[in-house]
Protein backbone atom coordinates (compact mmCIF):
# COMPACT_ATOMS: atom_id res chain seq x y z
CA UNK A 1 0.00 0.00 0.00
CA UNK A 2 1.41 3.49 -0.85
CA UNK A 3 2.00 5.99 2.04
CA UNK A 4 -0.07 8.75 0.37
CA UNK A 5 -0.93 12.01 2.57
CA UNK A 6 -4.58 13.37 2.64
CA UNK A 7 -4.55 16.02 0.25
CA UNK A 8 -7.59 17.46 0.55
CA UNK A 9 -11.20 16.80 1.74
CA UNK A 10 -13.99 18.09 -0.64
CA UNK A 11 -17.90 18.37 0.04
CA UNK A 12 -20.23 17.22 -2.56
CA UNK A 13 -24.23 16.27 -3.17
CA UNK A 14 -26.49 13.66 -4.50
CA UNK A 15 -28.96 14.22 -6.54
CA UNK A 16 -32.67 14.19 -4.79
CA UNK A 17 -34.57 11.84 -7.07
CA UNK A 18 -37.30 14.78 -7.50
CA UNK A 19 -34.63 17.11 -8.62
CA UNK A 20 -35.36 19.37 -11.63
CA UNK A 21 -32.40 21.22 -14.16
CA UNK A 22 -28.92 21.09 -14.09
CA UNK A 23 -27.15 19.26 -11.93
CA UNK A 24 -23.38 19.25 -11.63
CA UNK A 25 -22.87 17.51 -8.34
CA UNK A 26 -21.23 20.60 -6.53
CA UNK A 27 -22.47 21.34 -3.17
CA UNK A 28 -24.45 24.43 -3.69
CA UNK A 29 -27.64 23.11 -5.96
CA UNK A 30 -29.59 21.38 -2.78
CA UNK A 31 -27.82 22.06 0.19
CA UNK A 32 -26.78 25.27 0.35
CA UNK A 33 -23.28 26.03 1.61
CA UNK A 34 -21.22 28.93 3.39
CA UNK A 35 -18.25 30.72 1.81
CA UNK A 36 -16.10 28.98 4.61
CA UNK A 37 -17.45 25.31 3.71
CA UNK A 38 -15.20 24.12 1.15
CA UNK A 39 -12.20 25.40 2.88
CA UNK A 40 -12.97 23.41 6.15
CA UNK A 41 -11.79 20.41 4.50
CA UNK A 42 -8.65 21.98 3.30
CA UNK A 43 -7.54 22.72 6.46
CA UNK A 44 -8.37 19.45 8.02
CA UNK A 45 -6.31 17.84 5.56
CA UNK A 46 -3.54 20.21 5.54
CA UNK A 47 -3.31 19.91 9.35
CA UNK A 48 -3.04 16.11 9.61
CA UNK A 49 -0.09 16.59 6.89
CA UNK A 50 1.44 18.93 9.46
CA UNK A 51 1.08 15.99 12.21
CA UNK A 52 2.63 13.40 9.90
CA UNK A 53 -0.35 11.51 8.93
CA UNK A 54 -0.27 9.05 6.26
CA UNK A 55 -3.74 8.26 4.61
CA UNK A 56 -2.57 5.11 2.35
CA UNK A 57 -3.52 4.40 -1.30
CA UNK A 58 -5.76 7.74 -1.12
CA UNK A 59 -4.74 11.14 -0.90
CA UNK A 60 -8.46 12.59 -1.58
CA UNK A 61 -11.42 12.47 0.84
CA UNK A 62 -14.92 13.34 -1.13
CA UNK A 63 -17.92 13.41 1.45
CA UNK A 64 -21.45 13.79 -0.58
CA UNK A 65 -24.59 14.94 0.97
CA UNK A 66 -27.45 12.86 0.51
CA UNK A 67 -31.34 12.66 1.34
CA UNK A 68 -31.06 8.55 0.34
CA UNK A 69 -29.70 7.93 3.39
CA UNK A 70 -31.32 8.30 7.12
CA UNK A 71 -30.10 11.18 8.66
CA UNK A 72 -26.51 11.51 10.29
CA UNK A 73 -26.16 7.36 8.76
CA UNK A 74 -23.59 7.18 5.93
CA UNK A 75 -21.75 4.52 4.55
CA UNK A 76 -18.22 4.46 1.31
CA UNK A 77 -19.79 4.89 -1.82
CA UNK A 78 -19.76 1.91 -4.39
CA UNK A 79 -19.36 4.34 -7.27
CA UNK A 80 -15.20 4.16 -8.17
CA UNK A 81 -13.81 7.30 -9.55
CA UNK A 82 -9.83 6.46 -9.03
CA UNK A 83 -8.30 4.55 -6.56
CA UNK A 84 -6.86 7.96 -5.07
CA UNK A 85 -10.24 9.25 -4.19
CA UNK A 86 -12.42 7.66 -1.16
CA UNK A 87 -15.99 8.14 -1.45
CA UNK A 88 -19.06 8.62 1.11
CA UNK A 89 -22.63 9.20 1.26
CA UNK A 90 -23.64 10.75 4.20
CA UNK A 91 -27.20 11.38 5.05
CA UNK A 92 -29.14 14.40 5.92
CA UNK A 93 -32.42 15.77 4.32
CA UNK A 94 -31.59 19.03 2.45
CA UNK A 95 -34.28 21.16 4.32
CA UNK A 96 -32.79 19.94 8.19
CA UNK A 97 -29.13 21.67 6.67
CA UNK A 98 -30.56 24.28 4.90
CA UNK A 99 -32.43 26.11 8.10
CA UNK A 100 -29.28 25.79 9.96
CA UNK A 101 -27.22 29.53 10.48
CA UNK A 102 -24.22 29.66 8.60
CA UNK A 103 -22.20 29.12 11.77
CA UNK A 104 -24.64 25.99 12.49
CA UNK A 105 -23.92 24.63 9.01
CA UNK A 106 -19.99 25.15 9.02
CA UNK A 107 -20.13 23.11 12.52
CA UNK A 108 -22.03 20.38 10.73
CA UNK A 109 -19.96 20.26 8.21
CA UNK A 110 -17.18 19.56 10.48
CA UNK A 111 -19.05 17.10 12.68
CA UNK A 112 -19.50 15.13 9.45
CA UNK A 113 -15.76 15.08 8.39
CA UNK A 114 -14.65 14.08 11.78
CA UNK A 115 -17.18 11.54 11.98
CA UNK A 116 -16.38 9.95 8.64
CA UNK A 117 -12.22 10.59 9.33
CA UNK A 118 -12.35 8.03 12.51
CA UNK A 119 -14.86 5.36 10.85
CA UNK A 120 -12.14 4.96 8.74
CA UNK A 121 -9.21 5.01 10.87
CA UNK A 122 -10.65 3.19 13.41
CA UNK A 123 -8.79 0.45 14.08
CA UNK A 124 -5.62 2.44 13.79
CA UNK A 125 -4.78 4.66 17.78
CA UNK A 126 -2.04 6.50 16.86
CA UNK A 127 -4.26 7.76 13.40
CA UNK A 128 -7.61 7.89 15.36
CA UNK A 129 -5.52 10.20 17.87
CA UNK A 130 -4.02 12.70 14.88
CA UNK A 131 -7.33 12.99 13.56
CA UNK A 132 -8.81 13.69 17.66
CA UNK A 133 -6.12 16.28 17.60
CA UNK A 134 -6.69 18.02 14.72
CA UNK A 135 -10.18 18.08 15.77
CA UNK A 136 -9.28 20.00 19.03
CA UNK A 137 -6.95 22.46 17.17
CA UNK A 138 -9.75 23.19 14.73
CA UNK A 139 -12.60 23.83 17.02
CA UNK A 140 -9.91 25.99 19.09
CA UNK A 141 -8.72 28.31 16.84
CA UNK A 142 -11.52 27.62 13.94
CA UNK A 143 -10.47 29.55 10.68
CA UNK A 144 -7.52 31.08 12.58
CA UNK A 145 -5.77 28.03 12.73
CA UNK A 146 -2.20 28.44 11.31
CA UNK A 147 -0.91 25.29 9.73
CA UNK A 148 3.01 24.74 9.21
CA UNK A 149 4.71 25.14 5.96
CA UNK A 150 8.33 25.47 5.65
CA UNK A 151 11.59 26.00 8.47
CA UNK A 152 14.75 26.92 7.42
CA UNK A 153 17.19 27.05 10.32
CA UNK A 154 21.23 28.22 10.69
CA UNK A 155 23.41 28.33 13.74
CA UNK A 156 22.14 32.60 13.86
CA UNK A 157 18.90 32.14 12.95
CA UNK A 158 15.75 30.34 12.64
CA UNK A 159 12.95 31.21 10.21
CA UNK A 160 9.21 29.27 10.61
CA UNK A 161 6.45 30.01 7.41
CA UNK A 162 2.69 29.15 8.05
CA UNK A 163 -0.38 29.65 6.80
CA UNK A 164 -3.96 30.09 7.39
CA UNK A 165 -6.56 29.46 4.60
CA UNK A 166 -9.04 32.38 4.44
CA UNK A 167 -8.96 33.61 8.15
CA UNK A 168 -11.23 36.72 7.03
CA UNK A 169 -13.29 34.52 3.85
CA UNK A 170 -11.27 36.05 1.00
CA UNK A 171 -7.46 36.27 1.61
CA UNK A 172 -5.41 33.66 2.92
CA UNK A 173 -2.20 34.39 5.05
CA UNK A 174 1.59 33.56 5.05
CA UNK A 175 2.82 34.11 8.62
CA UNK A 176 6.58 34.52 9.29
CA UNK A 177 8.60 34.37 12.40
CA UNK A 178 12.31 35.22 12.28
CA UNK A 179 14.38 34.53 15.28
CA UNK A 180 17.96 35.79 15.75
CA UNK A 181 19.82 33.15 17.34
CA UNK A 182 22.19 36.17 18.86
CA UNK A 183 19.65 38.54 20.32
CA UNK A 184 16.98 35.67 21.24
CA UNK A 185 14.33 37.95 19.48
CA UNK A 186 12.02 36.72 18.25
CA UNK A 187 9.91 38.55 15.18
CA UNK A 188 6.77 38.14 12.78
CA UNK A 189 5.19 39.06 9.54
CA UNK A 190 2.13 38.40 7.43
CA UNK A 191 1.83 38.33 4.12
CA UNK A 192 -1.74 37.99 2.29
CA UNK A 193 -1.87 35.15 -0.48
CA UNK A 194 -5.20 34.32 -2.78
CA UNK A 195 -4.94 30.78 -2.34
CA UNK A 196 -2.40 28.72 0.67
CA UNK A 197 -1.87 26.26 -2.25
CA UNK A 198 -0.09 29.16 -3.82
CA UNK A 199 2.58 28.94 -1.43
CA UNK A 200 3.74 25.23 -3.27
CA UNK A 201 4.80 27.27 -5.61
CA UNK A 202 5.77 30.49 -4.72
CA UNK A 203 8.07 29.71 -2.24
CA UNK A 204 10.02 26.61 -3.00
CA UNK A 205 13.04 27.63 -0.66
CA UNK A 206 13.81 30.31 1.65
CA UNK A 207 16.98 32.59 2.94
CA UNK A 208 17.82 35.59 4.88
CA UNK A 209 19.90 38.14 3.09
CA UNK A 210 20.69 41.98 4.15
CA UNK A 211 17.87 41.61 6.52
CA UNK A 212 15.28 40.55 4.19
CA UNK A 213 13.48 37.11 4.27
CA UNK A 214 14.19 35.93 0.70
CA UNK A 215 11.58 33.67 -1.04
CA UNK A 216 12.71 31.51 -4.35
CA UNK A 217 10.12 30.26 -5.91
CA UNK A 218 10.08 27.05 -7.66
CA UNK A 219 11.41 26.57 -11.30
CA UNK A 220 8.36 25.31 -12.95
CA UNK A 221 6.23 26.11 -15.74
CA UNK A 222 3.18 25.96 -12.89
CA UNK A 223 4.99 28.55 -10.83
CA UNK A 224 4.80 30.99 -13.53
CA UNK A 225 1.76 30.37 -13.49
CA UNK A 226 0.89 30.85 -9.99
CA UNK A 227 3.17 34.03 -9.98
CA UNK A 228 1.21 35.21 -13.06
CA UNK A 229 -1.99 35.77 -10.56
CA UNK A 230 -0.13 38.15 -8.39
CA UNK A 231 0.57 42.12 -9.17
CA UNK A 232 3.60 41.51 -6.89
CA UNK A 233 4.19 38.11 -6.12
CA UNK A 234 5.79 37.24 -2.46
CA UNK A 235 9.48 37.23 -2.87
CA UNK A 236 10.76 38.50 -0.16
CA UNK A 237 9.70 40.43 3.60
CA UNK A 238 12.15 43.21 5.70
CA UNK A 239 13.15 42.66 8.83
CA UNK A 240 13.01 45.49 10.52
CA UNK A 241 9.14 45.52 8.94
CA UNK A 242 8.38 42.58 11.46
CA UNK A 243 6.32 43.30 14.57
CA UNK A 244 8.50 41.60 17.88
CA UNK A 245 6.46 38.62 19.27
Amino acid sequence: MDNRIIRDIRYYENKPDDYQGKFDGILGNVYYSTIDTKYIGQRIARKLNELGFISGEFDHIYINLSPELDDDNFCESNRFLDKRIKTFNYGISPFAFNILTDLEKDKKIKEITFKVLLWIYKNDDLKTQLISDTKYLINKYDKHLSIKYKTKETSSYLIDLSFQIRPDNEMSKLIIEYKNKKSNCIMQGILDILDYDDLYSLVGSVTLKDEFIIFQAKKSYLAKLVANKYKNPPTRFEINKMTKK
